[in-house]
C-alpha cells in the first residue's frame, strides 16, 4: 500500500511486439471502476490506458521495485516476467496472451500459465470478470498475494519451468 494506505495494483505486459490490448482494456475498466485503488499499467505496445497511471516501458529495476511495492501484481504469461514477480515474493495473477487474437505467435504462454496454476505458482484469469475477482480477493487479503519467505522462489520456479519445457520439447527430465 502507498504511504496513505491506498491499495496498489500493478500490470506488466512485457515488451512483446504484439499488443496486449485485451488485458490493458480489462485493467483500464478495473481502474475506472475502482478509483480508490492505485493502478499502474506497463502497457507495452498496446494503446495507453485512459484510467490509472501507465507507461509503455519501465526499466527492469523500476519494474522490480513496483512489484515489491504492489499489493497485487497482474502479468502476461511471459516466463521471465512471471518469475520476476515470484522472485520478488509475490504470487502473480496471470493472463496468458492468445495467438488467435493476435497477441502472440504461439500457445506457449497459455501452456505455461496453465502449468503454473496447476502447480499453485500463479493465479490464472481467462476472463475480465475472473481477473476482477482475483484482484479484489488479493486486495482484500494482501498477505495472500505474498509468498512465504521460506519458499525458494527463484530456484524452484526456474526448475519447474525448465522441467516443463523439457517435457514440451520431448527432452528427458532431469533427476
Amino acid at each position: 500500500m502507498t504511504a496513505g494506505g491506498i491499495p496498489r495494483v500493478l500490470l506488466a505486459v512485457g515488451t512483446d511486439i504484439h499488443p496486449f490490448e485485451r488485458l490493458v482494456q480489462w485493467m483500464d475498466r478495473f481502474a475506472t471502476a475502482h478509483p480508490d485503488v492505485e493502478v499502474f499499467m506497463q502497457f507495452g505496445t498496446a494503446a495507453p490506458p485512459s484510467s490509472g497511471a501507465g507507461a509503455a516501458l519501465v526499466s527492469h529495476s523500476e519494474l522490480l521495485d513496483m512489484i515489491v511495492g504492489a499489493d497485487v501484481v497482474v502479468t502476461h504469461g511471459g516466463p521471465s516476467t512471471v518469475m520476476d514477480v515470484r522472485s520478488s515474493g509475490r504470487v502473480p495473477i496471470v493472463v496468458a496472451r492468445d495467438p488467435a487474437l493476435g497477441e502472440h505467435v504461439d500457445l506457449h504462454q497459455q501452456r505455461f500459465a496453465a502449468y503454473l496454476a496447476e502447480q499453485g505458482m500463479a493465479r490464472l484469469a481467462s476472463t475480465e470478470e475472473g481477473l476482477s475477482e482475483l484482484i479484489r480477493a488479493g486486495l482484500a487479503d494482501p498477505a495472500g498475494s505474498r509468498l512465504d519467505p521460506g519458499v525458494d522462489t527463484v530456484a524452484a520456479g526456474v526448475r519447474a519451468f525448465a522441467d516443463h519445457m523439457d517435457r514440451v520439447l520431448g527432452i528427458a527430465v532431469r533427476s
